[in-house]
Order: structure tokens, then sequence, then C-alpha cells
């Protein structure tokens, strides 16, 4: 009789959705992060932490799908937990939390990346860089809380993989959703931060509007994260084997369009080289009447009106009126105060600080250290 009612049971196998998901996308993050490198090469910017953390990102995110991998080939995930044995059923639960703790390192570490590519184009202003680093306390917070919540979500810890054993465990379900709902709010902070600083930018408003949308490029990957969320749609982990594919889908496409997002605003001097040179070429005969009436000393001066209106946000000076700026020694605090500029990269920034409306990737082009 039991045998007939095991027969009757589903016995189908979802595992090819982990597939599909993780490889469509880790696959287009890897290749967009050697782009990034290949962009830093041709606009000649020197790589920083922003760069480091994400290739960091990446890694964590291959490691991640890699479990993943290992779960369907080895542990049963995609198929009813009664289709497996108790020791396979254990293992799986062992490596699912496994799963949980690189999930939270790679969301942690592209969202570092982001923040450290803010502070390198627009780290010159005080009250930025202090909007940084309680970013990035946020961040932190998210990591350490989600991780110990993970890790000891059963009392004692092994009654996560063996639920024979006395004790009791938190209710997952609902800790998966609400950490959901904490990663998103994070993203949207984290995607939210530039747009200010953008829009203080003396340049003209289609660039504006251009550096705003690469920086919304990004907001994809929440749209990510509320499918992800909402795939939490069962109640119980009983037949978590099974019941946890689409988010553990969903999961793997989130940290990777996240990879994807933050590289973004990195590629558009690879852009330019691919596709814009005959553009370019037009832009600058035409328009060199119009930049020489605009120069500036460096790039990222906020405008005059900006400044006035407001108090206690450190921004360079504006020049006096029928002068021309010259780069002066109280020059250093537009500068990341970490470290000292080579003689050429100041020429650079003050170079290209002359045509603002010409092109915006001279902002995305950080300061590299001597």
């Amino acid at each position: 009789m039991s045998s007939l009612q095991y027969e009757d049971l589903p016995h189908d196998n979802i595992s090819w959705r982990i597939w599909v998901g993780t490889l469509a996308t880790l696959i287009p993050a890897t290749i967009v992060v050697v782009l990034r490198f290949v962009a830093r090469y041709v606009s000649r910017a020197g790589l920083w932490w922003d760069d480091y953390t994400i290739v960091i990102s990446l890694v964590l995110n291959w490691a991640m799908d890699a479990l993943r991998w290992a779960q369907v080939l080895q542990f049963g995930l995609g198929k009813h937990n009664y289709q497996i044995t108790d020791e396979t059923f254990q293992s799986f639960g062992k490596t699912f939390i496994g799963s949980q703790v690189l999930y939270f390192l790679t969301a942690v570490f592209t969202k570092v990346s982001l923040l450290l590519l803010y502070y390198r184009i627009f780290g010159v202003v005080r009250a930025f860089r202090w909007a940084l680093w309680i970013s990035f306390g946020l961040v932190i917070a998210y990591f350490i809380s989600c991780t110990i919540v993970s890790i000891i979500s059963c009392s004692p810890v092994a009654k996560f993989w063996d639920p024979s054993l006395p004790g009791y465990c938190i209710d997952e379900v609902a800790f998966f959703r609400w950490n959901g709902f904490a990663n998103m709010a994070l993203d949207i902070l984290v995607l939210c931060l530039p747009y200010p600083m953008a829009w203080r930018l003396q340049t003209s408003v289609r660039q504006k509007i251009i550096l705003t949308g690469i920086f919304l490029l990004g907001s994809f990957v929440c749209v990510v994260s509320v499918l992800r969320i909402v795939s939490f749609d069962f109640t119980t982990l009983e037949d978590v084997t099974y019941v946890s594919v689409n988010p553990s889908t969903w999961s793997s496409i989130e940290q990777s369009v996240g990879v994807i997002c933050a590289c973004l605003p990195t590629l558009r001097p690879l852009v330019r080289t691919l596709y814009g040179s005959s553009n370019d070429t037009s832009e600058r005969g035409s328009g060199s009447t119009h930049n020489s009436s605009q120069r500036s000393s460096f790039p990222l001066r906020s405008s005059c009106a900006d400044e006035e209106n407001s108090p206690g946000m450190e921004v360079p000076s504006c020049p006096q009126e029928g002068r021309k700026s010259e780069p002066q020694d109280s020059d250093h605090h537009r500068l990341p105060p970490d470290g000292q500029v080579s003689t050429n990269e100041r020429e650079l920034w003050l170079r290209e600080g002359q045509n603002h409306d010409e092109d915006i990737s001279h902002v995305l082009r950080p300061v590299s250290f001597a």
C-alpha cells in the first residue's frame, strides 16, 4: 500500500531551471567584468578597489552557482525530498546554509564596489563622503546580521539538516522574504546616492540626463529582487529540495545582474571607442565654439548657484567673473584625500575639464594614485 502511495506521488525534476538561470546570467556577468577592465585600459584609468571588489563578487558568484550545481548533481536539488535518501537530504541541508552565506557575501561585495566607484567619482565632497560611510555601515550590518541568522536559524544548528533532532528553528521562509526586502532597500539606497551629485556637475542638462540614465540602468536589479521575493510562494521547508529551486534560481540571477549593473557605469569609454569615433569628430567640430565659453579647471566642480545654496557642502570655489580659473595649491581638497595624484593625472583632469559638453566619460575616469 505504501509502495502504491509512493508511486502516486509526483516525481518530476525541475533542476533544469537552476542550469538555465545560472548559466544565462553568470556568463554575461563574467563577460561584462572583463569588458570593465578593457574599458579601464582604453580610458587609461588606473585600477582601484571598486575594480578589485567586483572581481571578488564575481568569484563568489561563481562559487555560489557551482555549489548549486553540486546540489543538483549530488544532493537532490530539483527533486522531492521523498525521492532522495536521508543522508543525501542532510548533505543538501549543509550545502544550503553555505549557499546562503555565499549569497550574502556576493551581494555585499557588489554593493561595496558601487559605493567605492561613487567615492572615486564624487568623493571630493565631504557631505557625500559621509553618506557613503553611512551606506557602508548599513551594508556591512546587513551582511553580519543575515549571516548570523542563516547559520544559527536552528538550535542546535544540525537540526536544520536533521529534523529528527530535538530543538527548534525560526520561520526560515519569513527570514528569506524579509532579508530580500532589506537587500532590495539597500539596492535602492545605493542606486539613488549618485543622482544628486550628477546633477551638481557643471555640464549640460543633456549630459546630466545621460549620466543619470547610466546609473539608472542599475535599477533593473531591483526588478529581479522583487521576482526573487515573489518566488517564496511556500510556507514551509518540508520539501526544501523541491520548493527552493525557484528562489535559488532567482537568487543566482539577482547576483549576476547586480554584478552587471555595477559595471555598466564604467563601460562608456569602451562604447565610445567602438561606436563613437565618427560622432565625436563631428561633435567636436560643431561644439568647439560653444564649449570654449564653458571651460572649467576641474570636471567635478559644482555650479556657483549650487555652492551658494548648499551650506556645509564642501565644493570647489567658483572662478571670479571675467577671469579664467587657475589651478592653485588650494585645489588639493578637490582630489581624493587618501592619496596624491600624479602630475600627468592632474594634467589629464584639467585638460578634460575644459570640454564639459563634449562628453561625460571624463566624469567616469577615476583618479589613480601615483
